[in-house]
């Protein structure tokens, strides 16, 4: 309910597309061809299509169970369903599911910067340069965390147009033969699209935070069509680019589209593609950091300060005992499985429960009356 939370400290509701599109919108977009085309090859366009309209019905699901929730978010819908004690422990359970989000953009995009620009930089520093200026913002409060994802949406849009140069060389014929791939291939492919879609589940967390927000439920639903919009054209520009056996060889596929790119004036512009990427993975950042810091405040009734300095070391230790790149491919695949449960597993069960509780309030109202 947006009444639980003070109007000065609420955002408009057209925030909420970019609070959804620039969750979704992280460093899976530099590598998740490579991933997607494993199952369906040229097909796996159908998959993510497929993905894009599941996020619907989610948005859908999401908006009918927060309004149930008195509180209006997860936290106080735990309390209400399983009583504080259990209700405190699952709030505690997505403080990690947070944590890992994180995570799993910081320290990717620390292992692109060493790869690509700074060889000899330790990771700790990149680390740290990351998740001080993501603190100093989600200590501002939500209203200032909306406005950098706002900035941090329309800013790296900037270089969508780049995408032109590599499609003067795409090869359509890449696509032949359509639907040439069975049903297994699709799930396949859909299944490892369901990383680079997460992002509308902390709706759970800043719901009360929007005005209005029964009526903001158009805007999710735009930014989940942004969302599968731009992972549909990065898409196809790739898999016209690149044949599956090239592709298959391609570990940052968005970041080698860039280097084709040449000016006068310029000549590595895949630079400005990587330290542009740092915006991109801010707002996820941001709204992950401001969610675990509301759980620890709400259930475990820490501090403000307290729960912000705990968090940021939780996500520092996480992020240097990640030390080779199978251990980041490793914390991909879990963050991939968890929010896969938590999405299409745990929400709908939640769902199902309310509707259930409230269903027998209404049967028990009708009786005493």
């Amino acid at each position: 309910m947006g009444g639980t939370v003070k109007e000065s400290n609420q955002v408009s509701g057209y925030i909420t597309w970019f609070l959804v599109h620039g969750v979704q919108t992280g460093i899976g977009m530099l590598n998740f061809q490579q991933k997607i085309a494993e199952g369906a090859e040229q097909d796996a366009w159908v998959s993510v299509l497929f993905v894009g309209a599941c996020m619907h019905l989610v948005i859908l699901m999401l908006f009918r169970l927060l309004r149930m929730a008195e509180g209006g978010d997860i936290l106080s819908l735990h309390r209400e369903l399983f009583g504080p004690v259990v209700g405190s422990g699952l709030s505690v359970i997505l403080f990690f599911y947070c944590v890992l989000m994180c995570t799993g953009q910081i320290r990717p995009y620390a292992e692109i910067i060493h790869v690509w620009v700074f060889p000899d930089a330790p990771l700790w520093q990149v680390s740290f340069i990351i998740l001080a200026v993501a603190g100093y913002i989600v200590s501002g409060g939500f209203r200032v965390v909306a406005g950098i994802c706002l900035l941090c949406v329309v800013i790296p849009s900037l270089v969508l147009p780049s995408l032109y140069f590599p499609l003067k060389f795409a090869h359509w014929l890449n696509f032949l033969p359509l639907w040439s791939h069975g049903l297994s291939d699709y799930v396949k492919s859909a299944a490892k699209s369901v990383y680079v879609f997460l992002g509308p589940e902390f709706l759970l967390f800043y719901y009360p935070f929007i005005k209005n927000n029964a009526k903001a439920q158009k805007w999710a639903h735009i930014a989940v069509a942004h969302t599968t919009l731009l992972y549909l054209i990065i898409l196809v520009t790739t898999l016209g680019y690149f044949n599956m056996r090239q592709l298959r060889h391609t570990l940052w596929p968005t970041l080698i589209l860039s280097k084709i790119i040449r000016f006068a004036f310029l000549e590595r512009f895949d630079y400005i593609y990587i330290f542009n990427w740092m915006l991109v993975i801010f707002p996820i950042c941001c709204v992950s950091i401001w969610a675990a810091v509301r759980i620890l405040t709400q259930t475990l009734k820490f501090s403000r300060k307290w729960a912000l300095g705990t968090t940021l070391l939780v996500i520092i230790g996480m992020v240097l005992s990640l030390r080779t790149p199978v251990s980041i491919e490793r914390l991909e695949n879990v963050i991939s499985r968890v929010g896969s449960v938590l999405i299409f597993g745990y929400i709908p069960l939640l769902f199902l429960i309310a509707i259930g509780r409230q269903a027998v309030k209404r049967s028990r109202s009708a009786r005493s009356n």
